[in-house]
């Protein structure tokens, strides 16, 4: 009994180091494989970026994890012959593991692509209530970006994040009028931008701007909160751009996890 609480103990503690404690290394690989591959998998087709990849992927690595520990300490038993992976290697192998695991989390936006930011203003209401929580894509300027895409970033010169909508991209003119924004000329359907929140002077009416190439034209959707948007401090350019907002993935309204931001 002893022996299996201590086998359990060290599967909870890493992934599969139960499995060394009676030396089966071949179950041991197999598991630390399907573990790394899982993670590699999410990373590689991105299924961090949107809420329900993500919770496939953690219910996927946590069952990878519990299945590993319950299977080693059952296993314990009929094995107990078995030569033992002497305690520095599984020392050794959990440091390892913790330190890689914990590495890959703290450098999620760069090595594997997405990260989770709060939204503290309404300048994105309706489509983002302040104190919701969001996913967002940190490779999301690699593979091109779009009319109509909520991104993060930053303006030269200045200090500190933004979230916007992307209303207009190089060589486009943009002009709002009477609270419709144009772009070229023609109305641009904005089904997320709320009458009552284009009531200020700045929200109803602005010259026409043409975009330079290689840049962006942001406006927050709510137009009468929203003083951090392309209307006040210009384009921005794509390497001012952090990332782009996926799914919601907190909310004090239930309904809206799990929402993805268009």
């Amino acid at each position: 009994m002893e022996r299996k609480i201590k086998t359990l103990l060290l599967s909870l503690l890493t992934t599969g180091l139960g499995y060394l404690q009676y030396g089966d290394r071949k179950s041991f690989y197999k598991t630390i494989l399907l573990f790394v591959s899982v993670l590699f998998v999410s990373a590689s087709f991105r299924l961090f970026t949107s809420f329900w990849g993500l919770a496939a992927s953690l219910f996927s690595l946590v069952a990878i994890h519990v299945s590993a520990a319950i299977h080693a300490t059952i296993k314990t038993k009929t094995v107990c012959g078995e030569a033992k992976v002497p305690g520095l290697l599984k020392a050794c192998f959990t440091v390892a593991f913790l330190l890689t695991t914990g590495l890959l989390f703290a450098n999620r936006r760069i090595i594997m692509g997405f990260d989770i930011m709060s939204m503290d203003v309404p300048v994105m209401e309706p489509t983002l209530l302040q104190g919701e929580r969001f996913l967002v894509n940190t490779w999301a300027a690699e593979s091109g970006l779009k009319r109509g895409d909520i991104v993060v970033h930053s303006f030269r010169g200045q200090k500190g994040l933004y979230l916007n909508r992307i209303i207009g991209i190089g060589g486009e003119t943009i002009e709002i009028k009477d609270g419709n924004v144009l772009v070229n000329g023609q109305i641009l359907n904005e089904p997320y931008v709320l009458t009552a929140n284009v009531t200020k002077p700045q929200s109803r009416n602005l010259p026409a701007t043409i975009v330079p190439h290689g840049q962006f034209f942001v406006m927050g959707d709510n137009r009468d909160a929203s003083f951090g948007d392309s209307r006040f401090n210009g384009t921005i350019a794509i390497g001012t751009i952090i990332s782009e907002a996926t799914d919601i993935i907190s909310s004090q309204d239930n309904l809206r996890v799990g929402t993805t931001l268009r």
